[in-house]
């Protein structure tokens, strides 16, 4: 890894970064805070232990403000073992790599992929890789919660695949000409991969039923009021239509470039369909962005 990032200084000339941690290994949760508590720092440290499985000394954590309410104020806090976080560090010190910050991907999609009207309300982030999806809930735009599914854009042309005899650019091609539309014509790729997409529905309506319905110990919170998703089977044909009549929520397709710039101004390279595949990336670069001082 220490060579690849060097390699990467030298041909891009990168001075610094803000990176990605792993998702895995965080812990993540909302605790309410009393408003007769002034010190938001000292409340969540000393609420540590009871969320995270690790000596206070050995963990490291941030936390973001989420709303206020009658009983207090919902703080969402992100923690990590500090083991994890220095080994992080000393990767991109024997790179010669200047390290600016660390955060999990999904805050970095939160940057990227929200509104600011989906900053004021419960939105869920589905962002769709080849052999994973990770789920995010940003409640009123501070992460709060992540998960991570077994299903892939892989998952559907290997079905495909299989169903048409095909090699996997043909299998891929299919995908993205015809994707998930409803409709005689295309009955038969859709019915090739419909068992493959009710994965991913029955994942979704799990996670929804799951932040929509708190236990009794838990923070109240407020219902998922939309999906956003990103990632690079997010613009398949149909697939948007479809969980929006599955899970009775409206569904949207990402737009990455919303927070950066308006492409009444300038219109990127790189297509739309390959930009959401690098939302993470843009989020990192937006917090970057956002620290001049940097």
């Amino acid at each position: 890894m220490v060579d690849v990032l060097r390699s990467l200084r030298l041909k891009q000339r990168v001075h610094s970064a803000v990176a990605s941690l792993s998702e895995r290994k965080a812990y993540l949760y909302q605790i309410m805070v009393s408003h007769d508590q002034k010190d938001l720092q000292d409340a969540v440290e000393f609420d540590l232990e009871a969320h995270v499985p690790l000596p206070p000394g050995e963990t490291l954590f941030d936390y973001q403000v989420v709303r206020t309410s009658p009983q207090g104020t919902v703080v969402a806090v992100t923690a990590f073992a500090r083991r994890v976080v220095e080994t992080y560090e000393r990767v991109f010190k024997a790179a010669g790599i200047v390290l600016r910050g660390l955060e999990i991907e999904s805050h970095a999609m939160v940057r990227a992929a929200l509104s600011t009207k989906d900053k004021a309300r419960v939105v869920m982030i589905v962002d769709m890789g080849k052999r994973s999806t990770r789920i995010a809930v940003a409640d009123h735009g501070a992460l709060s919660y992540t998960a991570t599914v077994d299903f892939g854009g892989d998952m559907l042309t290997t079905a495909l695949m299989k169903r048409f005899n095909l090699e996997v650019g043909p299998a891929e091609e299919m995908k993205n000409a015809r994707g998930f539309l409803l409709g005689a014509e295309n009955k038969d790729v859709v019915e090739a991969v419909a068992s493959s997409i009710s994965i991913l529905r029955d994942e979704l309506v799990r996670h929804v039923a799951y932040w929509n319905n708190p236990s009794v110990e838990s923070v109240p919170r407020d219902p998922v009021e939309r999906i956003v998703i990103a990632g690079g089977n997010a613009n398949m044909l149909g697939l948007a239509e479809y969980l929006s009549g599955a899970l009775y929520l409206p569904v949207v397709v990402a737009d990455v470039w919303q927070n950066v710039f308006s492409l009444d101004e300038y219109v990127p390279t790189m297509s739309f369909n390959e930009s959401l595949e690098y939302a993470p990336a843009i989020g990192l670069a937006k917090k970057y962005a956002l620290n001049p001082a940097w």
